[in-house]
């Protein structure tokens, strides 16, 4: 999803477009944490950042439930964002933690319906990474996380990742789908 926000910008000259694939993966996180924990998922505050899909940066140094350290379950946490998109395919959690309710979300504070947070993909030094957005009166401000040693170096790997896939994309074939 990061490449074709990318794409779509680049193609277009779209100066405002944002990616979602880290946003559905931050929907996904909070879900399975509070599950795991037993807790409400709207007590978690946790980000998925990076890339979307498997090398997905799940900040677990950063997450909060009620204000307070939590203890994320990285094995639990990644085989249930593994597991998810397929259940979801199956109709089952589409539109709480699915594409849909991330645009929704996305477009409510966008558009100031409504202020928060949203992880979404936005162009960092030319290449598109899901980043933790405040967004104000319409208006997305990057507000980075803390990271630890771990996620900055997925981190740094999903960045030369996603710029290389982007690369390749552009330079084989991009024009056929024009």
């Amino acid at each position: 999803m990061d490449i074709f926000a990318r794409y779509f910008a680049d193609l277009y000259g779209a100066q405002r477009v944002f990616g979602i694939g880290s946003a559905t993966d931050t929907a996904r996180y909070r879900l399975a944490l509070a599950q795991h924990h037993r807790v409400p998922v709207d007590t978690v505050d946790g980000y998925v950042i990076g890339e979307h899909g498997d090398s997905a940066v799940i900040c677990a140094s950063s997450t909060t439930i009620n204000g307070r350290p939590a203890t994320v379950p990285l094995d639990v946490v990644m085989a249930e964002l593994r597991d998810r998109p397929r259940r979801i395919n199956a109709g089952i959690g589409r539109v709480r933690n699915g594409p849909s309710a991330a645009v929704v979300s996305a477009l409510r504070k966008l558009l100031a319906v409504a202020d928060g947070t949203d992880v979404l993909s936005v162009n960092r030094g030319g290449v598109w990474l899901g980043i933790r957005l405040q967004i104000t009166a319409g208006q997305p401000t990057v507000t980075p996380l803390k990271l630890n040693e771990r996620e900055t170096a997925q981190f740094i790997a999903a960045r030369a990742k996603l710029g290389a896939a982007y690369r390749t994309i552009n330079r084989e074939g991009a024009t056929s789908c024009r």
